[in-house]
């Protein structure tokens, strides 16, 4: 069953992997932009939509509506500024060429940067100055290849008297590189912009890994506290068996080896099933009857549906302790502890309830109920919560809730 603890142990041990990724993915994207981009992308409004080639497209359409009502409006000025008049038939046949002209050079520059995209790869990598001088001298190279088709079209004869002059290549470089100097200049500060970017979000980035790693370690340094504190105490109660109750010290350790066999594959994993832990506390239970005989009594039900809830490992241990040495061991006749658990929503609760002393004397500040409210909160994030309440008519009830 994935859960909330497989989410969050998942994302500690995999930090170091997706920074390394979001690192590649940073860089990917800053060489696709510096590779892949429309000239109206210097423009924040057009980069809303993402990259397609349909977007392209309509992009270079756009941007050869652009240059045609620039060179109507220039071709309109001279005409003005000659002294000729401006007739409706004249602004139609104005428009219409140079529609034509910027549509022709238009999409003859998106087929060509469309096939040499390999090559713009590695110059886009020089300086503003080389990047600069290699579009201008592309673009003189293109407008003049299109020049020279447009002359074979009807009412563009004309053209030939002026194609291959050092008028026309002189004019087409200025223009091309007057308007690669403000593309590129525009655009690198859109990439110095893009870079700083990516920057503070790998910053951000290792800050989060750094955060998640310790959180990682201090759950750890948690759990490790829990595994020798039964562990000595139950040696410590086998050594004063062994004189006065050899039998009992001898099942008892017995008891003990099985709960080791049963805790070992357990304690050192990042997650354990409710089943796996419930099968545990039983273990851990019959060591503790061995001690206490009939003072003691246990019932433990892992519902089949929860059996493979996952939560971290050692989680009910240290309330099963707690219930044991507050709860029944001060109370002369001993009493029952039941460990259970049902889902309610999208929370699980796992409940432990003896019928000892009493809340009053279950409360412990020690290294049991601490130690697991440090680690719900670690792990969850203060989304599962630890309770404890009066088990009517006697004894204490202890209740983790963890989110499903």
């Amino acid at each position: 069953m994935t859960n909330a603890t497989t989410k969050a142990i998942d994302a500690a041990n995999t930090a170091p992997t997706c920074d390394s990724v979001s690192r590649a993915e940073h860089q990917l994207r800053l060489e696709y932009v510096d590779l892949h981009f429309h000239p109206l992308e210097t423009i924040a409004f057009f980069r809303r939509w993402p990259r397609s080639f349909l977007c392209d497209l309509i992009y270079t359409v756009i941007f050869n509506l652009m240059f045609a009502a620039g060179f109507t409006l220039m071709a309109l000025f001279g005409h003005m500024t000659s002294g000729r008049a401006v007739t409706g038939a004249l602004l139609w046949d104005v428009i219409l060429g140079n529609l034509l002209i910027a549509n022709v050079i238009g999409f003859a520059f998106w087929t060509v940067l469309e096939a040499i995209q390999p090559v713009l790869r590695w110059i886009n990598m020089r300086t503003l100055l080389a990047v600069v001088l290699f579009y201008s001298v592309l673009g003189t190279a293109i407008v003049t290849a299109s020049f020279t088709l447009i002359a074979f079209l009807p009412g563009f004869d004309n053209i030939h008297r002026w194609l291959l002059t050092p008028a026309q290549l002189v004019s087409s470089f200025i223009i091309a590189f007057i308007i690669s100097m403000v593309i590129g200049l525009i655009w690198q500060r859109r990439m110095k912009e893009f870079a700083a970017q990516i920057a503070v979000a790998e910053e951000r980035e290792r800050a989060e890994s750094a955060e998640r790693a310790l959180t990682q370690a201090n759950l750890r340094a948690l759990q490790a506290q829990i595994e020798p504190h039964f562990l000595f105490n139950t040696l410590a109660n086998v050594t004063s068996l062994i004189h006065s109750r050899p039998d009992d010290a001898k099942r008892m350790l017995e008891e003990f080896i099985a709960y080791l066999r049963a805790s070992l594959s357990n304690t050192r994993q990042e997650q354990t099933t409710l089943r796996q832990e419930f099968t545990l506390m039983q273990s851990f239970l019959a060591v503790l009857k061995v001690r206490m005989g009939t003072r003691l009594q246990a019932n433990v039900m892992a519902p089949p549906e929860l059996a493979e809830f996952h939560l971290p490992p050692m989680l009910i241990q240290p309330l099963v302790e707690n219930a044991i040495k507050h709860g029944l061991e001060p109370n002369i006749d001993g009493g029952k502890i039941s460990l259970s658990a049902k889902q309610d929503g999208d929370m699980v609760h796992i409940t432990v309830a003896d019928t000892g002393l009493g809340f009053q004397d279950a409360t412990s500040d020690g290294i049991g109920l601490k130690n697991v409210r440090e680690r719900l909160d670690k792990i969850y994030a203060g989304r599962a919560r630890l309770e404890i309440a009066d088990n009517l008519p006697r004894g204490t009830k202890i209740t983790i809730s963890i989110p499903s």
